[in-house]
This record gives structure tokens, C-alpha cells and sequence, in this order.
């Protein structure tokens, strides 16, 4: 009967922490931050080795959908420990194809589990969601596919083959004709564009806040 009750005891004493500890991960946010990087110019300034081939050439890939604050504090960390491990499902084959890791050091996975970790939790635990598969799912179902993964070339239309050079004032002018009233910030590195960071409401739609700016007032943007 002890050994009983201190078996429950034990149990009891794990719930409540594990609870606990899921209590202190709930991150109250305001905003997200859609991160995209452009493979044409990353990989000018890095070493992207096999991972970049025909498949990413002008197109977005996903860098990350983070839970933001408008404020610009900077949010902690969602959780820790969850490990990802492809299954070769048709969620899998989507995250190898339009969330790659272009970085020769590191592997898809472990990408990922940065990515859910860090911001996708937050959104599993924001709406109830059953699990990073869920999140992953989203993000490139419902958000990149149907608005940013073909953004830029339907911003420059025509220009498949070709460098050009965009100011900041150019980009917001060619992309809000495609996203109307979209903010964002441009990055930039040797004067290569390779990222943008596009500021959403809690909706999802185009944050209206103003406070955001480019980093780079002009880049190269590349197209293969």
C-alpha cells in the first residue's frame, strides 16, 4: 500500500510539473514575423554546397513564422528538447522541398527543431494544435504557399535571367503591388538581398505598425 502511494505521489508530483513547466512557455505575443530568404542571393555569400539546386532558384524558401512583439523586446524561448525526425510523410517531403537548411553544416532536422522550439511552440500552445506537424503544416500551407513562395517573381515579372539593382523604395513599391499595404524589412549582405522579414498582425495580414525599416537601402537581386 506505501509503494502504492508513493508511486502516485511520484506521478502526481511529475503532472503538476510538468504543468508547471509548460505554464512558464506560454509566450503572450502581438504580431509574427514571416521569414523568407531568397536561395539566389543567400548563397552568393554563402557556401550553400548541393543543398541549393534548380529546385529553389527563384522562389522563397522558409526561414521561420515567429510569434513578434511590436514592441521589439525580444521573446523567450517557446520550449526546448523536441526532437524532429523525418518520417518520409508527405509533410516531410514539403518541409525538405520549401523549409531546406542551406547551411553545409547542418542537417533539416536540426533546423527544424530550432525553428519549433524557439517560435512554433508558441503557436502549438496559442491554438491548441496537436504538435510541431501541425505548425509546420501551417506555416507552408497556409501561409507561404499561397502567398510568398513565387512573391518575388511576381513582383519583377520577366526578369528570370538577369541581376538587377532595387532600392528599398522600389521593392516596397513592386511587392505592395502584390500585397497590398505588406511591411517588411529587406536584408541584405555585400550588397546581395537574400532575406526579407514581412510583419504580420495577429490575423496574419499586413501589420500596420510603421516602426519597421530595411536594413539595406539598396541591394543586387539576383535571379538564375
Amino acid at each position: 500500500m506505501k509503494a502504492l502511494l508513493l508511486v502516485f505521489l511520484l506521478v502526481s508530483a511529475f503532472a503538476f510539473n510538468l504543468k508547471k513547466s509548460k505554464k512558464k512557455n506560454k509566450v503572450n505575443y502581438d504580431s509574427y514575423v514571416m521569414s523568407v530568404q531568397w536561395s539566389n542571393g543567400y548563397c552568393k555569400i554563402n557556401n550553400c554546397g548541393k543543398t541549393a539546386d534548380h529546385v529553389y532558384k527563384n522562389t522563397f524558401t522558409i526561414h521561420g513564422l515567429w510569434p513578434s512583439l511590436k514592441s521589439g523586446k525580444r521573446l523567450p524561448q517557446c520550449t526546448n528538447g523536441v526532437i524532429i525526425e523525418d518520417d518520409g510523410s508527405d509533410l516531410f517531403k514539403d518541409m525538405k522541398q520549401y523549409w531546406p537548411t542551406f547551411k553545409v553544416s547542418g542537417t533539416n532536422e536540426k533546423f527544424w527543431e530550432h525553428e519549433y522550439n524557439k517560435h512554433g511552440y508558441c503557436m502549438v500552445e496559442e491554438y491548441g494544435w496537436d504538435g510541431y506537424e501541425d505548425y509546420f503544416d501551417f506555416v507552408i500551407n497556409e501561409i507561404f504557399l499561397k502567398t510568398y513562395k513565387n512573391l518575388i517573381m511576381d513582383a519583377f515579372p520577366g526578369k528570370s535571367a538577369t541581376t538587377i539593382s532595387v532600392k528599398y523604395a522600389e521593392m516596397i513599391d513592386a511587392i505592395q503591388e502584390v500585397i497590398p499595404n505588406a511591411t517588411f524589412k529587406m536584408i541584405c549582405k555585400n550588397k546581395y538581398i537574400y532575406e526579407f522579414y514581412f510583419y504580420l498582425e495577429k490575423d496574419f495580414e499586413p501589420s500596420t505598425d510603421s516602426r519597421f525599416s530595411n536594413s539595406c537601402s539598396n541591394g543586387q537581386l539576383i535571379f538564375k
